[in-house]
């Protein structure tokens, strides 16, 4: 036996170079992509629905009035 096998059976490493990564591992990882999938698809869902008008707003430009009743802190309105 050489150094080079007695380092290899040291540290454990597969003279192959490949090491299977265990069920529980891969199982984790893919209960993290699909973790990770629902909430892109969450965010997707609720940037899709806050684009839309709220209910009783109208898409009508902001009349004289609406001008009068913004305070000073509101930007002005296009």
């Amino acid at each position: 036996m050489n150094t080079l096998d007695l380092a290899l059976l040291v540290q454990e490493i597969d003279p192959e170079g490949n090491q299977p990564i265990g069920w529980l591992a891969g199982l984790y990882t893919l209960a993290l992509f699909i973790v990770i999938g629902l909430l892109l698809w969450s965010f997707a869902k609720m940037a899709r629905k806050a684009r839309e008008p709220w209910e009783g707003e109208d898409d009508a430009p902001p009349t004289e009035g609406d001008q009068a009743r913004r305070t000073e802190d509101d930007p002005p309105s296009p």
